[in-house]
């Protein structure tokens, strides 16, 4: 979610509402990669699945979603797809993930909700070297999209850190 591509008009709320975001506390019950083929092909060249797994986890920190957050709410996140494709001169990379969501009210996880990201990139006249960069940046962005929609979606359940930024 580009803050470039929203309208100036909504652009502060949106900004708000990913500072929001981030506040909330979630703890990372379970990170998991069910995807049959690990690898992404790029070229003659693969990302690797920890590549791949690492850059997952290190968006859903930078969302404050973490292992080793003791807090009331928590998630299980299944990374369930993730491909690139060559579109002429684009590159467009997809990231599918599966979130179960437990408030600290709920016994259970909730059933699963997909989200998704999505980025596109320009990939025209440059190396196998700078195309296998291009498509590790294209995932990160895709990965970071899917992140921030998936605490966007949990704000509601946040009230503690809410109430914190709104105080200040």
């Amino acid at each position: 979610m580009d803050s470039s591509l929203i309208p100036a008009s909504q652009r502060k709320d949106y900004q708000l509402t990913m500072s929001k975001a981030k506040a909330c506390p979630i703890n990372l019950a379970e990170l998991s990669d069910i995807r049959s083929s690990k690898d992404l092909l790029v070229g003659n060249s693969n990302v690797t699945e920890d590549t791949l797994y690492t850059l997952l986890q290190q968006s859903l920190e930078d969302m404050n979603v973490s292992p080793d957050i003791e807090a009331a709410n928590s998630v299980k996140v299944v990374l369930n797809r993730a491909f690139i494709k060559s579109l002429g001169s684009n590159m467009v990379a997809t990231v599918v993930l599966k979130v179960r969501y437990k408030p600290d009210y709920a016994d259970e996880y909730s059933p699963a909700t997909t989200f998704r990201g999505q980025s596109m990139n320009v990939n025209a006249n440059i190396s196998e070297e700078q195309s296998n960069q291009i498509a590790i940046d294209a995932m990160k962005t895709a990965i970071d999209d899917a992140t921030k929609r998936i605490k966007s979606s949990l704000l509601h359940n946040c009230s503690d850190a809410l109430g914190e930024m709104e105080a200040v």
